[in-house]
């Protein structure tokens, strides 16, 4: 199926006009070709679809930033690594989505990590219902929560109403006076997820770290950055996330334990007169990839018995919080009760300051969150 809605990577103009060095990152993969038989560590789509959008030139987004992504650093080549190409585009935005559907669906069952170049963010959708599965988490990184209900409002400024029950969503970077009282109770109890500000972003940005490990799927908003350092926007905000910020958060989501897809929209190419917010795109997408090729551990499974186990006893509680912890990359897992769960507890990740806080008799608001969803 890939091969009938997919344009190949070689058969893109971008891709046919780079002639790079051995050292840049396009002279690689010009030359890795997708192979059933010898799947790749990570993929790159891209998806050029953005017609119900303000800013359909975001379309052009995914060649653009493959032109700057190409031409940084490549990679060790034991992390296999295949650009797909791009998803053929319908005749409308509909035919699209259902193409993104389907190629979703297919590489989900393969289990292998995406780097997807959008394309308007609207794209989640169709993305997250490839995920077969009765819950999904996605995570947004946005300035703000797109469920607009105005008149001619765009497909990408209302996606979130789109999603398919079952989806847990939760939003970093987040400018509150673009986020009410309302949207905050759409994710915090209708959608099971939590909203990190900018402002509690950068108290303790470690605390991201356990948000993205548990997601299935990153949606990325290029709106989401500082206008000043991200040119290219369609909608302007002088605050933000800053470039190292951004390619923190990429980088995380590509040490995830889980197969996380990364999916980077929202970058017009006309507003972007000098190239530097492609450039700034590719370098984010880099530090996807970067992360996925330094991964270390695996989600612990069974009596992860290669695990340090450590039990602690809190007032209320009948039995002790457990929680779990990585003997190399310190990440950190807890465990939480369930009934339906016959030999092992659901185990979710977490951070230090979780563990810190059952060592003072308190239990996380995670902790509570989860207890009370199960």
């Amino acid at each position: 199926m890939l091969a009938e809605l997919i344009i190949p990577a070689k058969d893109l103009a971008v891709v046919k006009t780079f002639d790079g060095n051995s050292d840049q990152f396009g002279h690689y993969l010009k030359n890795r070709v997708w192979d059933l038989n010898h799947l790749p560590n990570l993929a790159i789509l891209g998806i050029p679809e953005a017609r119900d959008s303000r800013a359909p030139d975001q379309a052009d987004a995914p060649d653009a930033i493959r032109q700057h992504l190409y031409s940084l650093t490549r990679f060790s080549p034991e992390f296999h690594i295949v650009d797909l190409g791009n998803i053929k585009c319908g005749t409308g935005p509909i035919d699209t989505y259902a193409a993104t559907r389907m190629v979703a669906e297919e590489l989900s069952e393969l289990g292998i990590r995406l780097l997807i170049l959008g394309g308007s963010q609207e794209l989640t959708v169709p993305l997250i219902r490839g995920f077969k599965k009765q819950e999904t988490n996605l995570l947004i990184v946005d300035d703000r929560i797109d469920n607009a209900e105005y008149e001619n409002c765009t497909a990408d400024e209302l996606f979130i109403n789109k999603l398919p029950v079952g989806t847990s969503v939760s939003l970093i970077a987040g400018q509150s006076y673009f986020i009410g009282e309302q949207n905050s109770d759409l994710l915090d109890e209708g959608m099971n997820g939590e909203i990190f500000t900018l402002g509690v972003l950068r108290t303790d940005f470690k605390e991201l770290e356990p948000v993205i490990r548990q997601s299935d799927l990153i949606s990325f908003d290029f709106g989401a950055m500082k206008a000043s350092e991200a040119p290219g926007q369609y909608r302007l905000s002088p605050n933000g996330l800053t470039g190292e910020e951004a390619c923190q958060i990429a980088w995380y989501s590509g040490i995830s334990t889980t197969p996380a897809w990364f999916c980077f929209f929202g970058y017009s190419p006309s507003k972007d007169l000098t190239s530097l917010g492609a450039m700034m795109a590719s370098q984010i997408c880099w530090y996807f990839i970067n992360g996925a090729s330094k991964r270390q551990d695996e989600e612990p499974v069974d009596e992860a018995t290669n695990f340090e186990h450590y039990h602690v006893t809190v007032d209320g509680l009948e039995d002790p919080i457990s929680f779990l912890l990585h003997p190399i990359s310190r990440r950190w897992w807890m465990e939480v009760p369930s009934q339906d769960c016959t030999v092992f507890p659901v185990r979710i990740p977490c951070s230090p300051k979780d563990y810190r806080k059952a060592c003072k008799n308190e239990i996380s608001e995670k902790w509570w969150k989860y207890f009370n969803k199960i």
